[in-house]
């Protein structure tokens, strides 16, 4: 399901319009990605858990090349399931 498709189906769950929904939607989305950039777990009872994973810094060689490169430290976006949504 794509974002039209989630949006018109709220839309007539509800009874509001698709305009509000995508309103809606949008505000979801982006409080979640403010909690995660100021280092905060954003938890959805009954859903699951938005978090930032840490990815090491490493070394990559190039097998074409043989060239070592450095990949820096970096935080990735993580969802993990509560137990209500796996079951």
């Amino acid at each position: 399901m794509e974002k039209p498709e989630l949006v018109a189906v709220i839309s007539k769950n509800t009874g509001i319009s698709e305009d509000e929904a995508i309103r809606i939607i949008d505000a979801f989305v982006e409080t979640i990605k403010e909690g995660l950039l100021r280092g905060e777990k954003v938890t959805i009872s009954g859903f699951g858990t938005f978090l930032l994973s840490k990815r090491k810094a490493k070394t990559f060689i190039n097998p074409k090349t043989q060239r070592a490169h450095e990949i820096p430290e970096k935080f990735l976006p993580h969802f993990k399931a509560g137990s209500d949504f796996r079951a």
